[in-house]
């Protein structure tokens, strides 16, 4: 277990797993758009869309139990007195989180919400600044989350007129985006008492459950047409089970501002994963430029700069 600790809280493990996990969450914009097209869901079915994520999600979650089953069985169990705080997590980190942003989405083109995207790791930043002592507000952290969304923003912009502030789209986008926030810190609080691939398996299995439910109410189908419907939808659940559970790992050993800032790469790799899946053109001067300052971005986050004092000169 030692060296487990010291594994996830070592810099280049940390930096590497981190970045495995938001190239995993960038696979999942051409695949829910391949997801889409085999659902023949249509973008303004905002119910039957929540039926979708929910399942995703939801058998995410029932992926990471039955892992987590073969690995320590007790350890999965969810008793009494971890209901109300993985519920909560459920609450903020998939359900609201996902809720919102499929209602902003349809309002809001993706080159937008690709830049209102970045305001989770503002908001991850702050909120743990303000909640955990050891995760100070210093400069550096500011300076580098300020480059790392401004590569973001300097891909979207280029992208052409991003138009007006919608309440319905950009308003609910960055509700959104502060949910998930809200959700990494969380998992950082109630992480050290419990396992965390619980956790993950837990929140993801709730969470879903209530985007079906939802979806359901309001008169929401998912049909599957062929065994591809059945393939896709495990990928995107296998995906976000690993990712999620590496993830909440990565929170229970580390400050948040460390590991949230990485949330600014899924924006870059979604933008790669399409050129490669859906035959997009990514390999332009902009998507480079954001991709150096992004990391740029990350470094100063993650990488303290320690300068030596200059020896003392005796007259």
């Amino acid at each position: 277990m030692k060296t487990s600790n010291k594994l996830f809280s070592n810099l280049f493990f940390v930096s590497g797993i981190a970045v495995f996990c938001t190239l995993l969450w960038g696979t999942a914009f051409p695949a829910i758009k391949i997801g889409y097209r085999l659902f023949r869901l249509d973008s303004g079915d905002i119910p039957s869309i929540l039926i979708f994520a929910g399942a995703r999600f939801a058998v995410a979650g029932l992926v990471a139990l039955a892992v987590g089953f073969l690995w320590k069985p007790k350890a999965m169990l969810l008793h009494k007195q971890d209901i109300l705080p993985v519920s909560v997590l459920g609450l903020f980190q998939t359900f609201l989180q996902y809720l919102l942003l499929y209602i902003g989405i349809v309002h809001v083109s993706g080159t937008k919400s690709s830049l209102l995207t970045s305001v989770s790791v503002f908001g991850s930043v702050i909120l743990s600044a303000l909640l955990f002592r050891s995760d100070t507000l210093s400069v550096r952290k500011v300076l580098g989350c300020c480059v790392g969304i401004g590569g973001i923003a300097f891909m979207s912009l280029s992208g052409g007129d991003l138009g007006g502030f919608s309440l319905a789209g950009d308003g609910l986008v960055i509700l959104s985006n502060l949910s998930g926030a809200a959700g990494n810190v969380i998992s950082k609080k109630i992480a050290p008492d419990r396992n965390p691939v619980q956790i993950s398996g837990w929140q993801l299995v709730l969470g879903g459950s209530a985007l079906i439910l939802t979806g359901l109410t309001f008169g929401g189908t998912l049909t599957f047409y062929d065994v591809r419907c059945f393939g896709i939808l495990l990928y995107l659940a296998a995906m976000a089970g690993v990712a999620f559970m590496l993830w909440t790992f990565l929170l229970f050993h580390n400050d948040v501002s460390k590991v949230a800032v990485f949330n600014l790469l899924i924006p870059v790799f979604g933008t790669m994963w399409s050129g490669i899946f859906l035959g997009e053109t990514i390999f332009t001067p902009t998507n480079i430029l954001s991709l150096l300052l992004v990391c740029s971005g990350i470094f100063l986050v993650n990488f303290p700069f320690r300068f030596k004092k200059a020896p003392r000169i005796n007259n």
